[in-house]
């Protein structure tokens, strides 16, 4: 069969490379085509209940995202009139690009002081009441005689007073204590901000690109600088930090890409020692890359922020296959053999370890096509196609090119001296009896102390700081937003990302944000995640007809009775209220346009929009909160027995996480099973299955006991590296005990010195892969990477150091072979 398949090869040698740059020019473009999506609502399936609630929601509502420009500077006034030009130019923008723009509450101030009254409680009236009537009587008994003085000396000084009910209020109003004639302002009128809101169809990265650089204009029309030397401006809000997150994710992509390609073909070169080994083997693997992105572009046609960085892993890992083809291609060529012969051992010989690391790879990627979250699926799908690609383009294109390059130029000239395996692995091959006992005792010690570790650390496993899975984008630019984004959250007391919740009715409205604190006020005050639960109802006052008909009485009691005990500001506060006080109830048609426009959907239906604030107290970047926060809001019972179900990011996160802690597990299971599965059908033989899976067992054993010590927590993404360990880690084992079968029993030191080299260098390629997303910005990728390295590091040293040891242990044991 490898007679024939080389033979095929060698004939149609100049039909397969034409045919193989054919098809690389064909699917780069194809490849380019895939857009990249950042959003974590892509990372689930379009069937979960938080997705279609999202969706729901987001067709209905306008976007509660926002981009805020801040303006400073040391004159409030001056702040203004640049607010006032800007907006004209911004309002001159085309039609769709802004829905809104909030600068001044003004009119919501005014209209809440007019109506103060209705909006305190109705025992608070009353107590207002009953003090002034109290006051009023004291005062007609002191004019008619008939009054015993029987008060104390501090009843006496004391004056009527209202200040204890209002400083139960303040701290709903102390928000618009900074803000200046109702413009938006802090730190005592410093710092000023506009929040842009654009339309509810407006999103995506085009259209933050777009919105940016058009306001970024539009400032630059008015020169800053021209009003005040002091004056500065700056954005902020979600569609600025979206695009820097969106830039960095790029620069990271591309900076890996690139360092992974260089780095695997200089540790090839220094391997090898000849420059067209690297080509011909990257050109293998960028075949490889090409096709597997071509054939993503076809089924899924787009990458997320799990998938994006899959082509620095398949160069990691497809080009081990050529290097265990080119290896053994050399050694053959090495005994003086012709580039033919050479080929079709070297083929045969590395035919089944490689098909069988190929297949185990595949089917490791694959096994995460069974999980419920679409990151972990499509993942599956590239990684798995992608091995097997890469496998596929060694056997067929490497060949075929190879063959040509031979004739236009002998890879090996007789005259030189060329040196095969690395210079490490030659004297840890020859040491090999002396080394193999303490091999064995430090490998023993090593997998005791992982597995005590283990136990302690998997019930603790699970990431909940979500902070640490975030994109940190770095650079001045990106750390000036950070700290201007703290600065003017601090004016706005609201949550400036609530939970945004949908009723079909409007009378499902107040039912559904009584059972939402119903909820939350099950937990203790400090362990409260919502801060308030709002809709058009909450600004408009309860028990308006018993406050009225008190109110009633107390301006009865201002007109009719002399208030000479009133202090002049108490005199004045009651002259406002008698003249303000209309004795109508406040209905949703009073209420400003400034807080309406918020309850709006985009079909102009009005009070059926709910939000749902988090509080400070329990920040939402803490998984148990953020999960709890997701439970309390996400599923509801109305007193009408009617379920009224929501999503958002908090709701989309805590889907994630349970998932990963269910369907993780599964996957690496089913991945374990797999390989064990493979290995038996390829070998046949109970010593080179228990020595193969013996080998990866014991390497992911080191692997759990290192990721506990240092404490690496598992999250959505990196448990992706477990199943594929199990995939990737089991080749070593597979490679070695293919060459320890063929050469045969006390061949030990040999399988070290020769394929030991090669299977170091399959490592090493794979290591700068995962090495390279260490480096990357995006934290879980990070985390990632090193859970990688760490199996990559165990699994290397299982196969080449600690089995090797046991099976030569074992090998003194038995008696000689005939």
């Amino acid at each position: 069969m490898f007679s024939t398949f080389t033979h095929f090869l060698y004939k149609l040698r100049y039909v397969i490379a034409p045919l193989s740059i054919a098809l690389f020019l064909f699917c780069l473009p194809q490849a380019k085509k895939l857009e990249l999506r950042s959003d974590f609502k892509e990372l689930l399936p379009d069937h979960f209940q938080s997705v279609k609630d999202l969706d729901r929601i987001l067709e209905r509502v306008q976007s509660t995202d926002t981009l805020i420009v801040a303006i400073e500077s040391d004159d409030p006034q001056i702040s203004i009139r640049f607010a006032h030009d800007l907006i004209a130019e911004l309002k001159k923008l085309p039609e769709g690009t802004l829905s809104q723009i909030d600068y001044n509450v003004q009119d919501v101030i005014d209209f809440f002081e007019d109506n103060k009254y209705l909006y305190i409680d109705t025992e608070d009236v009353q107590e207002l009441h009953d003090r002034l009537k109290k006051r009023i009587d004291r005062e007609k008994l002191k004019t008619t005689g008939l009054f015993l003085d029987l008060e104390t000396k501090e009843e006496k000084e004391e004056e009527f007073s209202t200040k204890d009910i209002e400083a139960k209020y303040e701290e709903k109003t102390s928000r618009y204590d900074e803000y200046i004639d109702g413009y938006f302002f802090g730190e005592k009128g410093r710092l000023m901000a506009l929040v842009l809101r654009p339309p509810g169809a407006a999103t995506g990265l085009d259209f933050a690109q777009d919105l940016v650089n058009k306001v970024e204009a539009a400032i630059a029309r008015l020169d800053p600088a021209s009003y005040h030397p002091s004056l500065q401006t700056g954005l902020t809000g979600k569609f600025r930090r979206v695009l820097f997150e969106y830039q960095t994710l790029i620069d990271d992509i591309v900076s890996t890409a690139v360092l992974v390609v260089s780095l695997v073909g200089l540790v090839v070169f220094v391997y090898f020692r000849k420059i067209r080994m690297v080509l011909l083997m990257g050109w293998a693997v960028l075949n490889g890359v090409a096709w597997t992105f071509a054939i993503t572009q076809q089924v899924i046609g787009y990458l997320t922020t799990q998938t994006a960085f899959l082509g620095a892993i398949i160069v990691g890992n497809g080009i081990n296959y050529s290097i265990l083809l080119m290896s053994r291609y050399l050694e053959e060529r090495r005994g003086d053999r012709n580039p033919y012969d050479s080929l079709q051992i070297a083929m045969q010989k590395t035919f089944v370890a490689t098909l069988a690391s190929s297949v185990t790879t595949s089917i490791a990627f694959l096994t995460l096509m069974i999980t419920q979250i679409k990151g972990f699926s499509h993942f599956g799908f590239i990684g798995g196609i992608g091995m097997f690609l890469c496998w596929t383009a060694t056997y067929t294109v490497l060949p075929a090119f190879l063959i040509i390059s031979e004739q236009i130029l002998p890879l090996l000239r007789k005259q030189r001296k060329e040196r095969f395996a690395f210079s490490l692995m030659e004297p840890l091959g020859r040491s090999f009896p002396n080394w193999s006992k303490t091999a064995l005792k430090t490998g023993t010690l090593i997998s005791v102390a992982s597995a005590v570790l283990l136990g302690f650390f998997i019930p603790r496993a699970l990431e909940y700081d979500f902070s640490k899975l975030r994109v940190k984008p770095t650079g001045k630019e990106v750390y000036r937003e950070a700290a201007l984004h703290d600065r003017v959250k601090t004016i706005f007391t609201d949550s400036m990302s609530p939970a945004v919740l949908v009723t079909e009715r409007i009378d499902q409205v107040k039912p559904l944000c009584n059972e939402i604190m119903r909820k939350n006020e099950l937990d203790t005050p400090d362990a409260r995640v919502i801060d308030d639960c709002k809709s058009l109802f909450s600004h408009i006052p309860e028990e308006q007809e018993e406050k009225i008909a008190i109110l009633q009485k107390i301006r009865t009691l201002i007109e009719k009775e002399a208030l000479d005990f009133l202090n002049e500001e108490q005199r004045k506060e009651m002259e406002d209220f008698k003249n303000q006080f209309k004795g109508e109830k406040i209905t949703m048609e009073d209420l400003p346009e400034e807080i309406v426009r918020n309850y709006r959907e985009k079909d102009g239906t009005l009070g059926k929009v709910v939000f749902a604030y988090p509080t400070d107290r329990a920040p939402l970047w803490q998984g148990k909160n953020l999960i709890r926060f997701a439970d309390i809001i996400r599923d509801n019972r109305l007193p009408s027995g009617e379920r009224i179900t929501a999503s958002g990011t908090a709701v989309i996160f805590a889907d994630l996480l349970r998932a990963v802690a269910k369907d993780g597990p599964k996957a690496t299971v089913l991945a374990f099973l797999a390989v064990l599965l493979v290995v038996a059908l390829i070998f046949r033989e109970k010593r080179g299955i228990i020595f193969i899976i013996g080998t990866l067992l014991f390497g992911v054993l080191w692997m759990g006991g290192w990721v506990a010590l240092f404490s690496i927590k598992l999250n959505f993404f990196n448990f992706i590296a477990i199943p594929v360990t199990f995939g990737i880690g089991v080749d070593y084992g597979v490679n070695i005990y293919q060459r320890y079968k063929l050469e045969g029993k006390g061949s030990l030191p040999k399988v070290i010195q020769t394929t030991g080299g090669a299977v170091v260098l399959c490592s090493l390629t794979t290591l700068i892969g995962y090495a390279t997303l260490i480096i990357a910005k995006n934290q879980a990728l990070v985390s990632f990477g090193w859970i990688a390295i760490l199996g990559e590091f165990g699994c290397l040293a299982t196969a080449l150091l600690f089995v090797p040891a046991l099976m030569h242990k074992l090998e003194k044991k038995q008696p000689a072979a005939s």
